[in-house]
């Protein structure tokens, strides 16, 4: 990760982490360059000397974002992958996850079309099932990013991380589309409870996920 090093006069540069987005940063960020350092109260545990004034309020420019509770919560990672319905309650501290999740992926078509594969719903956001297609129509992938038939043999598929890579969840069968996948920072309330859907498979195809991590310097 790139750095922005704030040096007080007569004291020690500090490093800052750079992040790629005004998200990652934060609530309140400052642009830097291509990337973007977080704002902090000047009380925070992660300020430094540098000082940045929005809309007529002081901020120090801290070396990182933390989430909620900071480096009291250690960096967490959970995942569902079996089709069906759970719930995940927010620790106390935590006002920020990132998720990623992947749609289902379609069945295997011949002369008719496979089935569509399962949706996945998780803290609003919403990854659909892969198309059923058949020798005669080729199934949609997924939405959103998801891939769409190339014919008879398996559709890519994604790994269970929050890069969007290939990998075995979501893969549409032959003929059928894969299952959609999106990967985003979301806003959260600590001790709130949220709903949480894995798609399945249509027949030859595979499931989808959810992925989530809090804690640490999310």
């Amino acid at each position: 990760m790139a750095k922005l090093y704030i040096q007080k006069t007569g004291g020690t540069a500090v490093a800052c982490n750079i992040y790629n987005t005004a998200a990652e940063a934060g609530d309140k960020a400052l642009r830097v360059g291509n990337g973007y350092v977080a704002l902090k109260p000047i009380t925070d545990a992660n300020a430094t000397a540098g000082r940045v004034s929005v809309g007529g309020v002081t901020y120090a420019i801290a070396t990182k974002h933390e989430s909620g509770g900071g480096a009291s919560v250690p960096y967490t990672e959970k995942s569902w992958t079996d089709a069906g319905n759970y719930s995940f309650s927010v620790p106390d501290g935590i006002t920020r996850l990132r998720v990623a999740l992947c749609g289902g992926g379609a069945g295997k078509g011949a002369f008719s079309a496979g089935n569509t594969g399962g949706d996945t719903r998780a803290f609003d956001l919403f990854a659909t099932g892969g198309e059923g297609g058949s020798a005669f129509t080729y199934g949609n992938g997924g939405t959103p990013n998801g891939y769409a038939s190339e014919g008879n043999k398996v559709t890519a598929g994604f790994a269970l991380s929050f890069d969007k890579a290939n990998g075995d969840y979501g893969k549409g069968s032959n003929y059928g589309g894969s299952g959609g996948y999106d990967s985003q920072y979301v806003n959260v309330t600590a001790g709130q409870s949220y709903a949480i859907t894995v798609g399945g498979a249509g027949a030859g195809g595979t499931g989808g996920f959810v992925l989530i991590a809090y804690g640490g310097d999310i």
